[in-house]
Order: structure tokens, then C-alpha cells, then sequence
């Protein structure tokens, strides 16, 4: 049966639509890349996984950034921590008070096992009152570490990388690995000093479409020195591969234009690997 033209336009549009769909395999949207002590956004992340959004980390800022990104607290579905530290931890018990009161939206929670009883000391004083429990507000999914411990958030595979004392002695962490439908990955470190003990590099493979690394300019003892991360991965991945983040805020862009074709994230930008 022919078309007519308005029928005619919106098939051609919805086949469009579902073409790029299926070409978008990851999109990364930082809504911030600072430290802890940055003057503007923490670095958190969404990341959008089919019908699923991944909040990675929800810092002091997330009141702030998440609005500023043009998102809305019930447009995430899945959350996941990576260790405690107020830049990571320190909006959530906030965006969870407001999703229960508020909005009645309960994400799913990834939380690791080991990491389970800390989380809950760090988050209980504020939310566990008047008999809620975690389970009130989110859908708590208990997970571990390595990759016999590989779990779905939809079509999309996510491993946790143990990180334990390498960014600061006494401290549980992890980074990321997500891999899409079409095996194509991403890597993502979160907060770490010692990259060279992890088992980061050893996760990269032939589908890995970028590694999101914590980065200082300068020397610290509790963040991966640009310099030493470069020349560390640069046997097994490409500097365009390397997407920096956790960076100071007076970097320059005369100091980043130094490391060539390595990416620096910034905030809002969306960055799409298919």
C-alpha cells in the first residue's frame, strides 16, 4: 500500500530512529569531572544503556549537576557506587529522599557485598528513620567483584574491578567494566593512585572503545599521575582511548593540548561509542 506523505515521513523517520539506536552501543554524559575539593562538579556519570540509565557515583553535587545536565531524578534506573568518599557518596542520600517522598522511584542499587555494611553506616544516619531500611529505597542488588561475578543492567554486561588500598590504604574501590550487546567496552577507573597494581590494563581487549582514568597534574598519593598513566597503557590501547577525568580545575588548555590525541571528558559533553 502506497504511503502518503505524512505516513511516508514518520516511517522513514522511525527507521531513523531505530538505525541510530542500534548504532549507539555506550553514551557517557559526565556531569562533572571534578575532585573533591573542585569549585564546580563532582565526577559522576550517566551512563545510557539501552532503556537503562547507570548513575555512576552521586557526589555532594548531584543536586546541582544532575539539573544543570537537563536530567530529572526518575530518569535513572540503576546506581552504582564505587567507593565512599563524600565526591561519590555524598549526594545520595539526598536524591534518595527526594525519589521516595517525592517521586515514589525506587532504582535498582548495585552494591558490593564487601562494601555492603560501610555503605549502610555511611548512608543509614540520614535515610534509616522511622523503620525504613535500604530496602525502601532502592532495589538492592548484592554483587562482587571479578569476572565470574559479571551481572546485566538490560542488554549490557558489567564487571567490577576490585581496587581495594590503591587509591588510599584501608579503603574498599572499584572501577568498571561495561560491554555493550555488540561486545564493544568501555573501562573506567574511578579514584586510583596505584593503576599499575590493578588489573585495569589486563581488562582492555580488542573491543575496548575507551578507558576513563582519574588523573592529577601533579604528584599526589592518592591519584594516578598523568604521566605514568600514559606511558603505562600506552603499549595496549591508543591515546585517543584515553579519556581523562578527576583532573584540577585549573588545568589549561595549553597543559591538555601536551598529551595529543588523549581526551580530556568535560561536563555535558556526551560521548558515543559505536
Amino acid at each position: 500500500m502506497p504511503y502518503g506523505l505524512p505516513a511516508l515521513f514518520t516511517y522513514i523517520m522511525g527507521n531513523v530512529h531505530t538505525s541510530l539506536k542500534e548504532r549507539i552501543h555506550l553514551k557517557i554524559k559526565p556531569l562533572g569531572v571534578g575532585g573533591a575539593f573542585t569549585k564546580y562538579y563532582h565526577n559522576n556519570y550517566l551512563v545510557f544503556m539501552g532503556e537503562r540509565t547507570l548513575l555512576i557515583d552521586a557526589g555532594t553535587t548531584l543536586r546541582y549537576s544532575l539539573k544543570e545536565a537537563g536530567h530529572q531524578e526518575t530518569e535513572i534506573t540503576d546506581i552504582i557506587i564505587t567507593h565512599l568518599h563524600s565526591d561519590h557518596v555524598g549526594g545520595l542520600e539526598e536524591y534518595a529522599q527526594k525519589c521516595h517522598a517525592l517521586f515514589k522511584h525506587k532504582p535498582n542499587l548495585w552494591i558490593r557485598g564487601e562494601m555492603r555494611r560501610e555503605f549502610e553506616e555511611v548512608v543509614g544516619k540520614g535515610l534509616f528513620n522511622n523503620g525504613l531500611t535500604i530496602d525502601d529505597y532502592f532495589i538492592v542488588h548484592t554483587v562482587e567483584c571479578g569476572h565470574e561475578n559479571r551481572f546485566m543492567i538490560g542488554e549490557y554486561e558489567v564487571e567490577l574491578i576490585k581496587t581495594d588500598h590503591l587509591h588510599l590504604k584501608g579503603m574498599k574501590s572499584m572501577g568498571l567494566k561495561i560491554t555493550a550487546p555488540s561486545k564493544r567496552n568501555i573501562l573506567f577507573s574511578s579514584d586510583i593512585a596505584q593503576h599499575e597494581k590493578s588489573e585495569l590494563k589486563e581488562k582492555i581487549d580488542g573491543n575496548t572503545q575507551a578507558l576513563f582514568h582519574d588523573v592529577s597534574f601533579i604528584r599526589v598519593p592518592v591519584h594516578s599521575f598523568i604521566d605514568d598513566v600514559v606511558d603505562y597503557y600506552g603499549d595496549v590501547l591508543e591515546k585517543s582511548k584515553l579519556y581523562f577525568m578527576h583532573y584540577q580545575d585549573d588545568v589549561s588548555e595549553e597543559e591538555m593540548a601536551k598529551y595529543g590525541d588523549a581526551v580530556f571528558v568535560k561536563k555535558g559533553e556526551e560521548y558515543i561509542f559505536s
